[in-house]
């Protein structure tokens, strides 16, 4: 099992600047607040590589409800609109042990308007959706990739992963009365014709659709035979659906509720030099996180110690998540 660092106010690791925890800020009235890493499937898509086999992963990330909902007040203060938070995850956000407590406190943030949150549904069961509901939770995006029982467990990379039970969920999720969009992968020469299946179940119980494109990342796992496809192709598979199935399928920021929002402003250039302290272990292997100026660097081929002084040059800076490399 891997070692879970503990973020906490004291242990002066910021929650803003890594891509793996805390709080991401994309310039709109949508945070995405990431209170862990740990996810219990191994998916083998997955674009962030998570999971207990993981090849690039040596620790998980846990944040204390506390510091996050502190930290997530002075985003919504600073952004000065109404603000959707969305719970997601590099992992799965139920494994997060104060979940209800985190949709309770982040409701009563003055500035919030709605909670929702990403899930596999692997943890769920129906008295939790319930806890969540009277939390506060007022949507849930569901991922499943498949409706055939032995299919859905390749795609989750797990022989336990019990469909029939997510499905069941799906209902109890939508009968709550919690808002519900079902959100497959398309992967394709995989599950085109699960992906129909899915449309016409998400039909029948009431619940949204939004079919993800399936990407290769750098840092995340390429599944054998399935195909990435260009933008144009993906969409014109998408109206295909549409039509056959009678269901809007392809959505804009507009259809979510997404507008640009006042952006929590950035702390380093691309480029920039500076000297930063070394506070954990990174997300990566090989690598540290350094802290600077109240944001968190990620620092590639770093082997420095928790405490040490050293010299980076700042690679990445998009949405104020930092990557940088060491240098004099």
């Amino acid at each position: 099992m891997k070692d879970i660092i503990k973020v906490t106010k004291e242990s002066g690791i910021p929650l803003m600047g890594c891509i793996a925890f805390g709080i991401i800020d994309r310039g709109t009235n949508l945070l995405q607040i990431r209170p862990t890493t740990v996810c219990p499937l191994n998916c083998p898509f997955c674009s962030t590589d998570a999971g207990p086999f993981s090849r690039l992963h040596d620790v998980n990330f846990e944040v204390e409800c506390d510091y996050l909902v502190e930290e997530i007040e002075k985003a919504v203060k600073i952004k000065n609109c109404e603000i959707e938070a969305n719970i997601d995850s590099v992992g799965e956000p139920t494994s997060y042990k104060e979940l209800e407590k985190l949709v309770k406190k982040i409701k009563n943030i003055k500035g919030i308007k709605r909670v929702s949150m990403q899930t596999n549904g692997t943890l769920l069961d129906k008295n939790k959706i319930k806890s969540l509901k009277n939390s506060g939770l007022d949507h849930i995006n569901l991922s499943i990739h498949s409706l055939n029982k032995e299919e859905a467990k390749k795609l989750a990379g797990n022989e336990n992963y019990d469909v029939n039970k997510i499905k069941k969920l799906a209902k109890d999720i939508a009968d709550e009365g919690i808002g519900l969009c079902i959100t497959p992968v398309y992967l394709p020469r995989i599950n085109e014709e699960d992906i129909e299946e899915i449309i016409e179940f998400a039909k029948s119980i009431g619940a949204g659709l939004g079919i993800q494109k399936y990407e290769v990342y750098k840092y995340g796992r390429k599944m054998n035979k399935a195909k990435q496809q260009n933008w144009w192709k993906f969409y014109r598979q998408l109206k295909e659906w549409e039509k056959k199935h009678d269901v809007r399928l392809i959505l804009n920021a507009k259809d979510m509720g997404i507008e640009k929002c006042h952006r929590v402003p950035e702390v380093f250039e691309k480029g920039e030099k500076a000297s930063v302290v070394i506070r954990s272990k990174g997300w990566a292997k090989n690598q540290m996180v350094g802290v600077a100026k109240d944001r968190c660097i990620s620092i590639n081929n770093c082997y420095a110690e928790i405490g040490d002084k050293v010299r980076i040059k700042i690679m990445e800076t998009k949405n104020n998540i930092y990557v940088a490399d060491l240098t004099t």
